[in-house]
């Protein structure tokens, strides 16, 4: 009977990794139900499960919001998001087999040295080689995961230029229209708006923000930029971030303090022995990041050089190989511009860069209608041009401006062309804030409260993508649903609707918050 318990704990050990051998007598029933429940709550195991729940939640939720009708009208997507979910997948899988199973290569020092009596002194040394080196290629795992998703605002502000443009346009537009609010606030707010002035708006003339203007870009003080513009970790990119990408993080970081709990009193050691040997291959890495985005930077500052010379095709050959090679550049205004002239002058003009310099030139002298006409022809022969678009988009918005303000007096207000130009910017620019918001205003101006709630319900809406929301366009908002209620004879609803303008805990109430 003692031998057949023996066997069987054999056979468990060898086959679960759960359970050591305590001693070489025998371990009763309760004793073995008792060490089995014990270990589903050791430390290690618990925080690999924290981290697979961690990764799991990165998997499902998204990595990066923005509005779809948006993504459709530039023609774009989020697929580089969708890869990061995928490499989250993999780790959740990883860091939950870990825990699941109880692999021994993560505390190979507790199962080798209370279980060796089932093995020869000659393999219990192999086995802790083994253990420990299969332990050291999972944990360089976690790190490089950690590393590649932390390198996914790079990814997208270099290899999406298009989503990096939308995320910069839209915090733009976000913070010019709360800049509005808080210059106008009383004559906002009153029913009367009449004396409201619009602001001008501006496009974005460029999303290559990593630039070396001059030397003083080589002083230290001045490298945090590599992280803030280079590496993508600014503001209008962390707007419109999502959940998704924040659990994926915390899940590599716990499957890491999983890793290192499992190895006890070896662990300081074996974390400074996996630094010096990650830390090297991770410089050489961001090392070379930095100067491919230091290098198009020299190579553009030589192309000025060679346009003052008047060397105009070897400025246009460089430069469609440096727009393919990094495509920031493809939304930076002066870059075209140069591009598009030093063509003309060698003879090879690019029709669509012709029409979109005529449009820049007239934009400057405030033709905006002429410019807009430039931009439409630009458009339509390269539709996927977002820089275009915007600048389209700026000269329609400019037009209704300067329709709504008046040329002379706020009794010169031409609400109803300044109306028609805010709705066909949109068209063009789905979702674009500071269009949607000058909407509200003028339907609201010109007496049409309902149509003036839709254009404010649309601003609700756009508020749901960035990670926080705006409070003073959604006080707005809120309080124009108010006046459309309020002129429909619905009290009530008005007066609901008046304190979610002034108080975000109304929002939950009724259900039309957002987060």
């Amino acid at each position: 009977m003692n031998n057949l318990l023996y066997y069987l704990n054999t056979i468990r050990l060898r086959f679960t990794n759960i359970l050591p051998v305590t001693e070489t007598g025998i371990i009763s029933q309760n004793q073995v139900k008792k060490e089995v429940w014990y270990n589903w709550f050791e430390r290690t195991r618990l925080t690999f499960l924290v981290a697979s729940f961690a990764l799991f939640l990165g998997v499902k939720s998204p990595w990066y919001s923005l509005p779809p009708e948006a993504l459709e009208a530039f023609d774009t997507n989020l697929r580089i998001a969708s890869a990061g979910r995928v490499i989250a997948l993999l780790f959740a899988l990883l860091a939950g087999a870990i825990a699941f199973q109880f692999i021994a290569v993560f505390n190979w020092v507790k199962h080798t040295s209370r279980g060796a009596q089932l093995c020869a002194p000659t393999n219990v040394t192999h086995t802790i080689e083994n253990c420990y080196s299969r332990g050291r290629t999972a944990r360089m795992l976690f790190w490089s995961g950690l590393i590649a998703v932390l390198l996914f605002p790079y990814l997208i502000t270099t290899w999406s230029p298009t989503v990096a443009f939308l995320s910069a346009a839209y915090y733009k537009q976000g913070v010019e229209a709360t800049h509005h609010v808080q210059r106008n606030f009383p004559k906002i707010q009153s029913q009367w708006k009449q004396n409201i002035t619009l602001s001008q708006p501006e496009p974005i003339k460029s999303i290559a923000y990593f630039s070396i203007e001059d030397s003083r870009f080589f002083q230290m003080s001045s490298w945090d930029r590599i992280w803030v513009e280079g590496f993508g970790y600014s503001n209008n990119f962390f707007a419109y971030i999502g959940r998704g990408w924040s659990y994926a993080v915390a899940g590599l970081v716990i499957s890491l303090m999983a890793c290192y709990l499992g190895l006890a009193e070896q662990s300081f050691n074996a974390l400074i022995t996996d630094l010096a040997k990650f830390l090297p291959w991770a410089g050489v890495a961001i090392a070379l990041l930095t100067l491919s985005m230091l290098l198009p930077n020299f190579i553009d500052r030589h192309l000025d050089t060679l346009y003052a010379q008047g060397q105009y095709r070897p400025v246009v050959t460089i430069s469609r190989i440096l727009k393919t090679c990094y495509p920031p550049l493809q939304g930076d205004t002066e870059f075209l511009r140069r591009m598009a002239e030093a063509g003309f002058y060698a003879n090879r003009p690019d029709s669509d860069a012709i029409e979109f310099v005529k449009g820049l030139e007239s934009y400057r002298r405030k033709d905006f209608i002429r410019a807009e006409d430039y931009f439409q022809n630009a458009l339509a022969m390269q539709p996927q041009n977002f820089l275009v678009r915007e600048y389209l988009t700026t000269s329609i918005l400019n037009q209704g401006v300067t329709y709504f303000n008046g040329p002379n007096s706020p009794t010169n207000h031409q609400t109803g062309l300044a109306i028609e130009r805010f709705e066909r910017a949109l068209q063009i620019f789905p979702a674009h804030i500071e269009a949607l918001y000058d909407l509200m205003l003028a339907r609201a101006a010109n007496g049409e409260f309902d149509r003036s709630a839709s254009a404010a319900r649309q601003i609700i809406e756009t508020q749901e993508y960035p990670q926080q929301s705006n409070l003073a366009l959604l006080g707005q908002a809120y309080l124009h649903n108010s006046w459309a209620s309020y002129h429909d004879g619905k009290i009530e609803k008005a007066w609901e609707q008046y304190r979610q303008s002034i108080d975000n805990k109304a929002w939950k109430e009724s259900g039309e918050g957002q987060e």
